[in-house]
């Protein structure tokens, strides 16, 4: 039987994590990502076993800058 070792909210963040675990765990804190958007990012991957990984710390500093240089504006909640 094959167990699933995702990452979930309310587990500890691991210290590396591959595009799938990544992108759920910056979905959970920061903002909805994809997969194939961290293809994008400048972010150190390595490659231990064939399986590419990120590091979770980085990543999420990343995801942060992005978060608070993205444009915001302030909701008038009018009808259109």
């Amino acid at each position: 039987m094959i167990q699933d070792h995702r990452w979930s909210p309310g587990q500890p963040l691991p210290r590396y994590a591959d595009r799938n675990t990544l992108a759920a765990i910056i979905t959970h804190r920061c903002f909805p990502i994809s997969p194939r958007t961290l293809e994008r990012w400048p972010l150190t991957a390595r490659k231990p076993n064939k399986a590419v990984v990120y590091d979770v710390t980085e990543a999420l500093e990343y995801a942060e800058q992005q978060l608070n240089k993205a444009y915001a504006y302030k909701q008038t909640g009018g009808a259109i």
